[in-house]
């Protein structure tokens, strides 16, 4: 069960009337490297965060990122006795020649017929909903890595089922490679044995062709990519949770593939063989890359 090592996440909720939104982005790093961004940050905050960022989070770069509303903007509220009575005294003035509407207009754009109440200010209480925001929008950005993981996940199982057809292809083609080679090496020693008049013992032919197919042999190599497959497969496929760091160990095994693979591509001195080395590295590339964004 793989997670992705990107995602994104975010929740918002209103605490003591402020308005509270927490954005919380990951994405591919070695390490676990975080980054809180929040306006008036008490020092301990961040210390918070980071406990409860690693709750949910083992590996990766972490932006995380809180917007608060204005905890000072105010609240208005209408003194209406104040309103007609300034309504009133501009009609005694004016009179006729100022409509009511018009009296109206002018008086509400004067700050003093307007009552404004002032946001709550920021507390301890209001940093544990800050803090419990921040908890959702890390439930929801586990659950984003977790889609993300799966699709990763699925495009290994099928990368490793392509290299495994190679392998299988390889296996069936290593005998008749050994024996198209006896042939060859037979041919020529014929070809030797009509133009210097020498004879060849069938037991010196024996000891060259199982020394030469010793060389090579590739049936090793693809036995140990078998197992490494098996392995691999294991891994992405083994329950596991947020936590459960896989990324590193796909690569151990990939570069184990990537050996194997090499080497056989050096033995097999045959363009059959060749090319179901090209492809099984091919796949390893892809899923090498695939692999830099697993948790």
């Amino acid at each position: 069960m793989a997670y992705s090592m990107t995602g994104y996440g975010s929740a918002k909720s209103q605490i003591d009337g402020i308005d509270v939104e927490v954005q919380v982005k990951t994405l591919n790093h070695r390490g676990l490297d975080i980054h809180v961004n929040m306006p008036s940050m008490p020092g301990q905050m961040e210390l918070l965060f980071q406990r409860l960022i690693r709750q949910f989070i083992a590996r990766g770069r972490v932006d995380l990122t809180v917007i608060i509303g204005d905890e000072n903007k105010a609240r208005a509220g209408l003194n209406s006795a104040l309103l007609e009575a300034r309504v009133a005294t501009l009609n005694s003035i004016f009179g006729d020649s100022w409509s009511r509407n018009k009296c109206l207009e002018f008086c509400l754009s004067q700050r003093d017929v307007w009552e404004f109440e002032q946001s709550p200010k920021m507390n301890d209480s209001f940093y544990e909903g800050v803090l419990e925001t921040t908890r959702n929008a890390l439930e929801v950005l586990t659950k984003a890595r977790r889609v993300e993981g799966k699709a990763l996940e699925a495009y290994m199982l099928n990368a490793l089922d392509e290299i495994d057809t190679s392998r299988q292809g390889a296996l069936e083609r290593a005998p008749e490679r050994v024996t198209e080679f006896k042939q060859q090496l037979q041919e020529r020693l014929s070809v030797l044995e009509a133009n210097s008049k020498v004879e060849i013992s069938p037991e010196r032919l024996a000891n060259e062709v199982a020394l030469l197919a010793d060389k090579i042999d590739v049936t090793e190599e693809l036995t140990r990519i078998a197992t490494h497959l098996s392995a691999l497969r294991i891994l992405v496929l083994s329950p596991s949770d947020p936590l459960t760091c896989i990324g590193k160990k796909i690569d151990f095994y990939l570069q184990e593939l990537n050996r194997e693979a090499t080497t056989m591509a050096s033995k097999s001195r045959d363009t059959i063989l060749t090319r179901y080395t090209i492809d099984i590295r091919t796949n390893l590339e892809s899923i090498r890359e695939q692999a830099a964004n697993i948790q």
